[in-house]
């Protein structure tokens, strides 16, 4: 039936549906009464049996009893809808209102919080539209693989030619390749942003003014738009109070910059450059951020007591604050110094010597995902040849012999669990342990394979093993023609191999169970349940076996770097462990050159930076090192004083005028980076962060004190991941004779003695 009916009291026509009466319930038959009275017509039979159809039906939505939907939409459209419009290709006319709608065709590269509140806040009449849709993860990864393939070929085929306009270019590269590396490990998710601003205007001449004045603010943010020409009309449904997006100019932007699309956050109380390291020479806070450097590497010497770890903590406490994604991992080999900082921090202390396991075999497979092509399989192996090495040296070291024996034992261990070198594939099996290399050796010492499987030295499982890779054949005999080289000494070994073998046995006794090493033999168990986790070594101190487990400790670290969905914050004290092998220092390097893949920084700490440069492969790791921090020292040697061609001046100030903290309240240091240059840095905390960063001080006692309570038994700051990192109660500090009521992250910025604002750096 036609709806218009109901409206002007139509009577129903003879073919309007209806419902029988004597079908109605009780109540249907009122409703349907009631309905009739509302809209002025008489309620017999005939008009029930019509009420009671329509009030069940479908065809006739009603918004009151006197008016359908289907007409309510026609007003509300008439209420909405200008009674004039005139287009021109720029601009349009509505009512009288002159009026132009823009769009957003590029970008800035880089964007701070709320860096569209300029426009939002101008004295301008204008109306912003943002159309915002997630996109399939998948395709963004296509997409920015391809866009990065293409910026890469670019690149080649520009310096090919000789050109040297390529810093837009490798810039770009550099961005893309960032995003794409957080797109796959799911640090980040890609959304498409359409933005549309309507300017309207009572004249063509405010008009235009209005439009000047958005495009100097939007210049000014290195945002760039278009007049939507000869689209003006079809522009009114992408704006309020549509928004339905009939233009469709959209663009890809990472959720961390989407979220400074929006206005309703405030400025972060830190410089979003860093965090503050110190002040230099002229009062100017010195704030870095290491992610910002090529390398993510750090080199920090001194003296005990010289401040240099109460600077690294510092930092860290700093950026724990600021970073909530960051991972921290510190080992400290004497105990002494990063424990009880942990635990005031609610971190984790792993006490290394006890049930935990770390297995310096595990070997993963490079990352195709984000480029990595490096095959670690060789690497590993000879640093395990080299930890062994070093842990042999107190027994008569290692012959040429037996480390042959070694290697082919350790390529066989490998073969057990069906891997195989530079099939990367396979790097995904379970790695093997220590005990399944010292079975290689037990294999070659007893004759070869077929005599140790005999003796069932040898399981079933690997000897299927052998056969699935076609190194065996169905008798267990060596194949005539392995599809690979297979060590020859494990199947066919000589009178020597097995006297060499036998000789290297009972090398491996601190591997076994009950024994000092048995920690390293054995699958890597080790959790990182807080965001601060301290390696306390200090069982292994006075055992010789310190370079050895520090060795293991590296190649596990870089392994969890690489595993790690959060950037990754690794420290070692006592470097000078890892810089007298080639292995290590290799591993170092490695770490160092792929930090930029898996957002992981290395920190080395010792000493002396003579120790970095006495030889040409620890000179090496130096160079790497994009930021040197150099604290007191009792004699700087000549070649430190070349490498960083110091001046008289600066000799004597790291010789005696340095300050310590023990002495002055705070320390200095000698900053050298690629993005700082060279300076005198003086490095200060407020009163509650150097209760928390104070062994001998506890912060809980200092809030306390201030607010005239108890203290409480807790930590200063959860260091879990995912905890509220602002939920620290108030402390009152006194800074530069100015009291101030400030929250422990805000005390950040509060160095003691010092009132500074962040300037150029």
């Amino acid at each position: 039936m036609n709806p218009l009916h109901v409206l002007f009291g139509k009577e129903s026509d003879d073919d309007e549906e209806s419902i029988p009466i004597d079908d109605l319930t009780g109540n249907e038959t009122e409703v349907a009464i009631e309905y009739l009275q509302l809209i002025n017509r008489e309620p017999n039979r005939e008009n029930i049996e019509w009420a009671a159809y329509q009030l069940q039906a479908d065809e006739v939505p009603l918004v009151s009893p006197v008016e359908s939907l289907a007409e309510r939409e026609n007003l509300d459209k008439k209420l909405i809808a200008p009674k004039t419009m005139e287009r021109t290709p720029e601009y349009q006319v509505r009512n009288g209102t002159i009026s132009t709608t823009l769009t957003v065709t590029a970008f800035p590269s880089k964007v701070g919080l709320g860096w569209l509140v300029p426009l939002t806040v101008a004295d301008a009449n204008l109306r912003l539209s943002l159309h915002i849709e997630p996109t399939d993860q998948k395709k963004a990864r296509n997409k920015l693989q391809a866009r990065y393939t293409h910026t890469q070929t670019s690149l080649m085929r520009k310096a090919k030619k000789g050109r040297t306009d390529l810093q837009e270019d490798e810039a770009e590269r550099d961005d893309l390749l960032r995003i794409l590396q957080d797109v796959v490990r799911g640090k980040t998710k890609m959304f498409q942003i359409a933005v549309y601003i309507e300017l309207l205007g009572e004249s063509q001449e405010e008009l235009t003014e209005t439009r000047s004045q958005v495009e100097t603010i939007l210049a000014e943010q290195d945002v760039e738009t278009v007049v939507l020409r000869r689209q003006q009309f079809e522009a009114n449904g992408s704006v309020a109070p549509f928004a339905t997006d009939t233009i469709d100019n959209t663009h890809t932007v990472q959720l961390e910059a989407l979220g400074t699309l929006f206005n309703l956050v405030e400025p972060p109380i830190y410089d979003e450059d860093g965090i503050l390291l110190g002040f230099d020479d002229t009062s100017r806070p010195v704030v870095i951020d290491r992610y910002a450097h090529s390398g993510f590497a750090a080199a920090i010497t001194g003296k005990t007591g010289s401040g240099k770890s109460y600077c690294r903590k510092s930092e860290v406490y700093r950026r724990m604050l600021r970073e909530p994604d960051v991972q921290f991992v510190l080992f400290d080999p004497a105990g002494d110094d990063y424990p009880y900082f942990a635990e005031k921090l609610g971190g984790e202390v792993i006490r290394f010597g006890g049930n935990q396991k770390v297995n310096p075999m595990d070997l993963e497979p490079p990352n195709r995902d984000i480029g990595e092509t490096e095959d670690t399989y060789a690497l590993t192996v000879r640093a395990i040849v080299e930890m062994l090495h070093t842990l042999f040296e107190a027994s008569g070291g290692l012959p040429p012999a037996e480390e042959g024996m070694l290697t082919q034992a350790a390529h066989y261990a490998y073969l057990s669990k069906g891997i195989v070198m530079g099939q990367y594939d396979t790097y995904e099996n379970e790695s093997p342990t220590i005990g399944d290399l010292i079975r290689g050796v037990k294999i070659i010492s007893v004759g070869g394979f077929a005599k140790a499987f005999e003796k069932e030295i040898v399981p079933m499982e690997e000897l299927l093993q052998l056969q699935e890779l076609n190194i065996l054949e169905s008798d267990g005999q060596l194949a005539e023609t392995p599809p690979f080289a297979v060590p020859d000494a494990i199947f066919e070994p000589s009178e020597a191999h097995r006297s060499f073998a036998e000789a290297l046995e009972p090398k491996f006794e601190s591997f076994k169970p009950g024994g000092i090493n048995q920690n390293l033999n054995g699958q890597t168990n080790l959790d990182l349940n807080s965001r601060l986790v301290v390696m306390d070594m200090s069982s292994f101190a006075d055992t010789g076996e310190m370079p050895l487990i520090l060795h293991a400790m590296l190649n596990w670290a870089y392994l969890e770097a690489k595993r790690s969905p959060s950037r990754f914050d690794v420290t070692f004290d006592e470097a000078h462990y890892l810089l007298g092998r080639e292995s290590t220092r290799d591993l170092i390097n490695l770490f160092i050159r792929h930090a930029r893949h898996y957002d992981a920084g290395l920190t080395l700490m010792s000493q002396t930076a003579h120790e970095f440069l006495r030889t040409p492969e620890a000179h090496e790791v130096y160079d790497n090192c994009d930021i040197k921090m150099l604290f007191y020292t009792q004699s700087v040697a000549e070649e430190t004083r070349e490498y960083f061609d110091l001046s008289p001046e600066e000799v004597n100030y790291l010789q005696s005028d340095a300050p310590r903290g023990q002495a002055s309240g705070f320390s200095g240091c000698l900053l050298s980076s690629t993005e700082h240059g060279r300076r005198r840095i003086e490095v200060h905390t407020g009163e509650f962060e150097h209760h928390v960063l104070d062994n001998d001080l506890d912060p809980w006692a200092y809030i306390a004190q201030q607010e005239g309570g108890v203290a409480p038994s807790e930590p200063a700051v959860s260091a879990g991941m995912g905890e509220d990192i602002d939920s620290l109660q108030p402390v009152q500090e006194d800074t530069s004779g100015i009291d101030d009521t400030l929250d422990a992250s805000a005390a950040l910025n509060q160095p003691s003695q010092k009132t500074s604002t962040v300037g150029d750096q």
